[in-house]
Order: structure tokens, then C-alpha cells, then sequence
């Protein structure tokens, strides 16, 4: 089971005086228990590529699927699609829109039929470290990280195969970090897949994950991170991808055949 990403192309304000070929021709197969990075310059087509994944928008051409049901079958009812896969997006708060932190929680669960007891919502908090209490607390009075939080339960909440961060660290204290990186380590153990839409590449050296670049709509790379890593550093650098310290070491290492030191530096 994955999801497939067949020959896609995909237009914004098709046929008008702003048309803009935002993918073109991509292709990915994202497969139950992976753990995918896609990166690329802004602009590049990630937004539209994680959006499409769920059904937020359709491919102008070609197929997305999910488990063997394509987004645009009209058969296929499109929230059994959304209930397998679900985005925290970067900017939790533009989720939010009830008044306490249980609504916006519960929200989810029920438009998919799902009901959640008392013992599972405070599973979810205690697994993102919230106390009980704040279940009743405004969610537009919470800080940043507690606001990724609570996003981040509202999509656990109806327990999706799939999960996708989009830019998951950006504008985190570096607590708020650690327990993001510890949550994705302990949903891949309970067997989730894990797709990150992310400009912080070094960030998850130590996940080895597997990685998919865009550059301008068209696919540049997509293999190992290690392959990712050794690709010829003018053409990431025209992708917008710069190899910072920590990757250009962890570079050093793997053409030294050094694994072991890569190992460590990826642990930095």
C-alpha cells in the first residue's frame, strides 16, 4: 500500500492571464513506513505536491492514489482519502477556528465518525507533553510550540496512515525541535509514514530519510539521503539547496567511506 504519484502535472489559474505550471510530470511512489523529505527553493512545487497527496487539490493530469484510490475517481468518497492521510501545516494557528483546544481536537475526529473518549485525548496530550487542563484553554492564546502541538493531536486524533509536517521546526524553540524529531522517531516505530516538506535538511541527517527534490515543478533528485548528499552541488545549489556545515562534513565522511564518523556527525 502507498501512495503513487503517476505522471502529474499541475496548473494554477488554468486558461487566464496568470497561468502558472506549478509540477510537471512528476512521478513517486511513497510507500507504508517510509520516511520522505521533500525539499526545494520556494516556489519550487512542494506545497502543491503535499496538497495533493490528500485531495486538497486534483492533478490537471495524471493520478494520485492512495491505498488504490485515486483522487480524482469520483466513485471514491474523498474524506476516506483525507482520513489516511493528514497535514499539520505549517502555520497551525490558520487551523484553528473553535474556542477551546478540545473543539479544535475533536473537530477532525467527527467530521470522519470517529469518536474519541476522555483516556485517548489524554493519551494524545501526554504523548506531546500538554497537560489535561488545556483542553478548555483558547487555542489563540497558546505559544507557537503549543499551538504545533495542538495541531499536531487534532491530526493524530483520527489516526491517519500517513502524516505529513509541512516545514515542522520552522519558528521553534529548540525544545519545541526535540520533541518534534522524538514524535516522528516514536510514529515511524508505531508504523506511520512520515513525509516532511522542509528547507531544514540537516535537521533529520540523523533520520537517513529518503529524499525528493523539486526544482521550478520538475523532479531534480529522488533516492537515498546519502545519494542526495554526494549529487553535484551546483545543480542542488540552482535548486536553491545549499549543503550546510554539518551536511558538507557528513559529505567528507561518506567519500572518505567513513560511515562510522557519517553516523556521528548525523548525531550532532
Amino acid at each position: 500500500m502507498s501512495i503513487k504519484i503517476e505522471d502529474v502535472d499541475y496548473i494554477y489559474s488554468l486558461n487566464t492571464p496568470f497561468q502558472k505550471e506549478a509540477l510537471s510530470g512528476i512521478n513517486l511512489e511513497i510507500k507504508k513506513g517510509d520516511l520522505w523529505l521533500i525539499v526545494g527553493h520556494t516556489g519550487s512545487g512542494k506545497t502543491t505536491l503535499i496538497s495533493l497527496m490528500n485531495g486538497l487539490i486534483l492533478p490537471y493530469k495524471g493520478n494520485v492514489s492512495v491505498d488504490g484510490m485515486s483522487t480524482k475517481d469520483k466513485k471514491v468518497n474523498i474524506k476516506n482519502i483525507r482520513k489516511k492521510v493528514g497535514i499539520v501545516f505549517q502555520y497551525p494557528e490558520s487551523q484553528f477556528f473553535l474556542p477551546t483546544v478540545k473543539e479544535e481536537i475533536l473537530f477532525a475526529p467527527k467530521n470522519f465518525g470517529i469518536e474519541i473518549k476522555d483516556d485517548v485525548l489524554k493519551y494524545y496530550l501526554d504523548l506531546v507533553k500538554l497537560p489535561y487542563n488545556y483542553l478548555e484553554k483558547n487555542p489563540f492564546e497558546l505559544s507557537g510550540g503549543e499551538m504545533r502541538k495542538v495541531a499536531i493531536i487534532s491530526v493524530l486524533s483520527y489516526n491517519p496512515d500517513y502524516i505529513i509536517f509541512d516545514e515542522p521546526t520552522v519558528g521553534l524553540d529548540y525544545s519545541t525541535k526535540n520533541f518534534v524529531y522524538s514524535l516522528i522517531e516514536e510514529l515511524l516505530k508505531l508504523g506511520k509514514t512520515i513525509i516532511l516538506s522542509t528547507h531544514w535538511i540537516s535537521e533529520f541527517t540523523s533520520f537517513k530519510p529518503n529524499v525528493f527534490v523539486l526544482k521550478s515543478g520538475k523532479e531534480l533528485f529522488k533516492g537515498e539521503f546519502d545519494n542526495f548528499v554526494l549529487q553535484d552541488e551546483n545543480a542542488l545549489t540552482q535548486a536553491g539547496i545549499v549543503l550546510d556545515e554539518k551536511l558538507q562534513l557528513y559529505k567528507c565522511a561518506l567519500k572518505k567511506k567513513n560511515f562510522e564518523l557519517a553516523n556521528k556527525i548525523s548525531l550532532i
